[in-house]
């Protein structure tokens, strides 16, 4: 791993801004330009070069200011362990992330700054966007509050990773999965809840976020949805406190055992947590009744039961396709199963 000079800072900056880039020469440099003109100047740039092959030096070379430092990593990482290199590098007081080919709005920093310093319960923020391609597009409104991100992380992420900014020490302390290939953020979300890190989102748009054919997430959907059904499901695991439970979701040997100590844990956790529903976890469920090694008329018939326990009154239709599912050779029957989740999400 080689590393370019930094500047000698007498004073570390407030903010460090990990920007990681794999073969992005393309939007690099709006990218670098849209946080070098920040209204807020007092951070670091840590730039994590993931072994790019494309021209992405020399759109590097053209930028001299000081307070960009470039980690040259010499094997393909993938961007969880890119942004752990550059959380690791980083000396501000505060942390924030940009990815290679958004672009963040002149006030970005300053607002974000400003309303850690004033909620300084809070560990970790994040912002609205716009999607973009050749022109602006939709808006996305995250929910603001910790309660209302808490709630929606069981169904599915609610911010945007360009958006992000923390205290330093909690990304010093939880680190991106690099065994995580996508939705590395999503699960870093959920751990951060689950262990009781404070988190908001600013109601206004900071951030520009680009849309484009070479994304991750528009290339790998199926992937994506399927890692995104798991980490929902261990999160809300995480969440009951069910130690042996969790275990076993890890390692996806589920059983209709399994599934009982789910819901009366679920009926422990409402009891003692009146603002949540047992609703809320339908997905757990259904992500553990998918695992079964098998879905015949006694599985069929417990999910039942188990919906009468936790009255999810989940329509009819809903319950006519999962009884269905008994009937169906177990191949055919997860491919119609995968079908209901995504109609169902």
């Amino acid at each position: 791993m080689k590393q370019e000079p930094k500047l000698n800072l007498s004073n570390p900056p407030i903010l460090s801004v990990v920007v990681p880039v794999h073969n992005g020469a393309l939007w690099l440099g709006e990218t670098l330009s849209s946080i070098l003109e920040q209204s807020f100047k007092d951070f670091e740039i840590i730039l994590v070069d993931d072994a790019s092959t494309d021209n992405l030096q020399s759109v590097i070379n053209s930028y001299t200011d000081p307070r960009l430092t470039v980690i040259h990593l010499e094997k393909n990482v993938g961007v969880a362990e890119a942004r752990n290199q550059g959380i690791r590098r980083s000396v501000g007081e505060y942390i924030a992330f940009c990815d290679s080919d958004d672009i963040c709005l002149p006030m970005r920093f300053a607002a974000q700054i400003a309303f850690m310093q004033q909620q300084t319960e809070i560990g970790v923020c994040g912002s609205a966007f716009t999607c973009f391609d050749t022109l602006d597009r939709e808006t996305v409104l995250n929910p603001c509050t910790d309660a209302e991100i808490r709630s929606l992380l069981m169904i599915g992420n609610c911010f945007g990773m360009s958006t992000i900014m923390g205290r330093a020490e909690i990304f010093q302390q939880h680190r991106f999965d690099q065994a995580l290939r996508a939705s590395e953020d999503y699960d870093l979300w959920t751990r951060l809840a689950a262990a009781g890190v404070a988190l908001a989102n600013l109601p206004e748009t900071l951030l520009r976020y680009r849309l484009h054919a070479q994304q991750a997430s528009r290339n790998k959907s199926e992937m994506l949805d399927q890692l995104a059904r798991k980490i929902r499901a261990i999160y809300c695991g995480r969440l009951l406190g069910k130690a042996d439970l969790l275990e076993q979701m890890y390692v996806e040997t589920i059983t209709l055992t399994d599934l009982s100590k789910a819901a009366n844990a679920i009926v422990e956790y409402c009891n003692t947590h009146t603002d949540v529903s047992k609703y809320q976890f339908r997905f757990l469920l259904a992500w553990l009744y998918q695992k079964l090694p098998q879905h015949g008329i006694r599985e069929w018939k417990h999910w039942s039961e188990i919906q009468e326990l936790l009255h999810l009154r989940l329509d009819r239709n809903y319950r006519f396709n999962i009884a269905l599912l008994a009937f169906l050779p177990f191949a055919i029957g997860m491919k119609y199963f995968d079908t209901l989740i995504k109609l169902k999400r």
